[in-house]
């Protein structure tokens, strides 16, 4: 954002960090931007009072403080990665979904079958989206959103099939939505749109559709900040209860966030344990499940060994864990993805379990800055990589190899 700031103003040697630290200050009201309203209307194409109404401005303040916690600082960037996104469409994109509503609201037939067909595309297509290297969920949210404010007016006027078949891709949507909002770090509205997901899973009355969307959410909100371990086991059991025993793709992401859960807590047998059923669950998954790797729903190879890697890797059992980064590596040897990004910073942390530190860390940096720009500051690879470091002996916190690796996810020193 300063950097669009800058831009705007036409400003070409101004210190990045400098307008950073005025940024900090003008979102805590410390002060006002007096001097860069014309330059944030710029970056949104929009007019300062629209953006800033007519308060008067207040002097500028030289004082700065720090954030307590870097998390606030992640989701703020996050956000105004959504703004700026939705605001490059602004005023025609806007103007143009409104009077779009307009002319569906004009239309007093109900929903048909017709509709149904064009919704499951919908959500058909947002499962190939979303958690992919192709689109930033600060991309794809701000649309999510958008369709399914329209769905959510059509459900009530619909019927019969119909209204099953939308609500069931409404449910679809939500978790995807849910699974966005984990990626940017907000875990609350993810927890929202969870439990959305779920009620809309469960009125659909495919059994199945409930127990993927329970299975997905303890898997995403094992990357929640504040040790949501028992949380995912909750939903990992009822994911596995409600699946009434069919092998399906639900009741494979459950097993595999209990493993991952039960790992993280330090219960490393019955995480081998979990491991074992999600082999056994896997090797039944029907064909359709296992040879989707395009989309969210699908449970291919590759996820199975890289939940074998987690959990060895926090286990300290580094042998299997090599050995399920490698075999995941040669599914899809030299290619970039998010999946593919975790399980290297796996690597990474057995590297620094076992006491090679500068390279556990060097290979965490190659990792982050493999990816494209606006994918190293996603939340699942930025809560692998926070972990993996934290597997480093805690004297090695303050090497300059460690430190960088700190700095480039933009972490605290003590964070681990």
């Amino acid at each position: 954002m300063a950097c669009e700031l800058m831009k705007a103003a036409g400003v070409a040697h101004a210190s990045v960090d400098n307008i950073t630290r005025q940024m900090l200050d003008w979102e805590k009201g410390l002060h006002f931007p007096r001097d860069w309203t014309d330059a944030y209307a710029i970056a949104f194409d929009t007019t300062p009072a629209e953006l800033f109404g007519d308060a008067p401005p207040m002097w500028a303040s030289s004082l700065h403080e720090p954030l307590a916690e870097i998390e606030d600082d992640v989701k703020r960037r996050a956000l105004l990665g959504i703004l700026a996104t939705a605001a490059a469409t602004v005023p025609l994109g806007y103007e143009g979904e409104r009077q779009r509503a307009a002319l569906n609201s004009a239309f007093g037939a109900a929903p048909t079958e017709r509709d149904a067909d064009t919704w499951e595309r919908v959500a058909y297509d947002y499962a190939h989206e979303v958690g992919t290297i192709r689109t930033p969920a600060q991309v794809v949210l701000p649309e999510l959103l958008t369709d399914l404010g329209e769905l959510s007016m059509l459900i009530p006027q619909a019927t019969g099939p119909a209204r099953h078949r939308l609500i069931h891709s409404a449910a679809e949507l939500a978790a995807l939505t849910a699974i966005a909002f984990t990626q940017i770090e907000d875990f609350r509205s993810a927890r929202r749109w969870w439990r959305s997901a779920a009620r809309a899973a469960d009125e659909s009355g495919d059994h199945l559709l409930s127990a993927r969307v329970r299975g997905k959410q303890a898997v995403f909100s094992l990357y929640e900040a504040d040790r949501p371990e028992l949380s995912s086991l909750g939903t990992a059991e009822e994911a596995i209860a409600i699946g009434r025993g069919v092998p399906c793709g639900g009741i494979a992401s459950a097993y595999a966030a209990k493993a991952q859960a039960l790992a993280q807590l330090g219960r490393h047998t019955e995480a081998v344990g979990a491991v074992e059923k999600l082999r056994k669950v896997f090797d039944k998954l029907p064909d359709e499940t296992r040879d989707d790797t395009a989309s969210q729903w699908g449970w291919y190879e590759h996820r199975l060994h890289f939940v074998v890697s987690h959990v060895y890797t926090l286990g300290g059992d580094v042998s299997r864990a090599n050995a399920a980064q490698d075999a995941a590596e040669a599914l899809r040897p030299g290619r970039i993805s998010l999946g593919r990004a975790q399980v290297e910073l796996h690597r990474a942390g057995c590297m620094l379990r076992t006491g090679d530190i500068d390279e556990g860390a060097r290979h965490t940096v190659r990792v982050l800055e493999r990816l494209p720009a606006e994918f190293a500051s996603d939340g699942l690879v930025r809560r692998t990589a926070v972990t993996s470091l934290g597997l480093a002996p805690p004297d090695a916190t303050n090497r300059p190899s460690v430190r960088e690796a700190r700095e480039l996810l933009a972490l605290t020193s003590g964070e681990r």
